[in-house]
């Protein structure tokens, strides 16, 4: 009998630690299948640190992540972290989804990431997540298509002008098509191209005056519509996963300059070896004097609703620490978001290869790129208006006069509410 309840109460003790673990759920964004190992590697040693963790791995496509959340956070079942990006952190931010990393971490740790992304994750004077990689936008180009339309590979474009000029060039001699810029994705970077910010900000990063209704605005407007209409940029720039088929295009060789994150060289090596090796990289021209114009990065978030958010918030800078970033760098063409990772040689190992070559030049820009922090309420709903009202004037539905003026009524009395 006594022999029975001892093994009773070592099962009951048992039990007790079981149930006492901590579960947490993380959420990632398109990661599988190419980075399940080192995911898992992550996991597995923060695992054994914490014995008393354990961490549920999730991988979401990009494209059903934010409905996804948005449908688990309403039913009270959310992720505790969440892999989202620096826009979409701010829109999750603004609707109360996701919690403070400055009442998580201490302040040394988040003084390890680059100050300016931290400023960009920022809302109503709180930091909603930790920048964990980025990317630098470059531009690739085949060399064989500049030499069959008459351009000197030696020489690519250097300023915005020149990109259409090359593209207009590319299109008549070779058929092919020029570039492929990020319409629906950005719907401010056309206009940054040519020097123009779409408003003026106060004291408080808060939207002081709206300026895109102004005519130099529907003359940019125009100028890129016109070639749409005229068939020199591809019919897809106007849907929404543009990038996506930029990239399909020029592997296929019939896109001549895909702007784009370095990351890209990777895949088009894997991809299509024999578009690698006629590929060139050339900086992206950079927007005029004056303009506001960030990069891009991933973050990790906690959410709001999770029942271990302090350790939710510690993963998640295991995630993001040095050894990790500088080990995810070398696994694929991005860069780090912590000060320190860019002393690593990797970031300016030339072994003559064009991955090094991006690499490299993406590490020098990555020192000077500016992140802003904008309070914009109801931002999503006001650059989704402007992207309606940008692919109306290339499908030919509005004139871009008429389009960005009805727009810019709708930013104004949005902005009052």
């Amino acid at each position: 009998m006594k022999k029975l309840v001892a093994i009773l109460i070592a099962l009951m003790l048992i039990a007790g630690f079981a149930a006492a673990k901590t579960t947490i759920t993380f959420w990632t964004m398109s990661l599988k299948p190419t980075f399940t190992d080192f995911i898992q590697g992550i996991i597995d040693k923060y695992e054994k640190l914490h014995p008393d963790v354990e961490i549920k791995w999730e991988d979401v496509p990009w494209d059903v992540l934010q409905q996804k959340l948005i449908a688990a956070y309403s039913a009270g079942n959310p992720p505790d972290v969440v892999n989202l990006n620096m826009s979409w952190t701010i829109d999750f931010a603004e609707q109360g989804v996701l919690l403070p990393v400055d009442d998580l971490l201490s302040k040394d740790v988040l003084d390890l990431y680059f100050d300016q992304m931290l400023k960009g994750l920022s809302w109503k004077g709180k930091i909603y997540g930790l920048p964990w990689y980025t990317a630098v936008d470059v531009i690739f180009y085949n060399k064989e298509i500049f030499k069959k339309a008459g351009l000197d590979p030696k020489y690519p474009p250097k300023s915005w002008d020149e990109v259409l000029l090359y593209s207009v060039i590319i299109k008549e001699k070779t058929g092919k098509y020029g570039c492929m810029p990020t319409v629906v994705y950005d719907p401010s970077a056309m206009f940054a191209w040519d020097g123009l910010n779409l408003y003026t900000l106060d004291e408080n990063n808060r939207i002081k005056e709206i300026l895109f209704d102004k005519p130099e605005y529907a003359h940019t407007l125009n100028k890129w519509a016109t070639l749409y209409k005229l068939g020199y940029l591809p019919k897809e720039i106007v849907q929404e996963g543009e990038w996506a088929k930029s990239t399909e295009l020029y592997q296929s060789e019939e896109l001549a300059m895909l702007i784009t994150g370095i990351q890209f060289a990777d895949r088009v090596k894997w991809n299509a070896p024999e578009v690698y090796e006629k590929s060139e990289v050339a900086p992206v021209p950079p927007p005029k004097p004056g303009v506001r114009q960030g990069g891009w990065y991933s973050t990790l978030n906690i959410v709001k609703g999770s029942k271990n958010p302090k350790v939710a918030a510690d993963f998640a800078a295991f995630v993001s620490n040095l050894e990790n970033q500088i080990a995810f760098c070398k696994l694929v063409t991005i860069f780090p978001t912590l000060k320190e990772a860019l002393n690593d040689p990797w970031f300016s190992h030339d072994d003559g290869t064009l991955t090094a070559k991006a690499r490299i030049m993406g590490a020098k820009y990555l020192k000077n790129i500016t992140y802003y922090s904008e309070e914009i309420p109801n931002r999503k709903e006001l650059f989704d208006k402007l992207k309606s009202a940008i692919i109306s004037v290339f499908l030919g539905q509005k004139d871009p006069e008429t389009a960005l003026k009805e727009t810019a009524k709708y930013w104004r009395e949005m902005i009052k509410k």
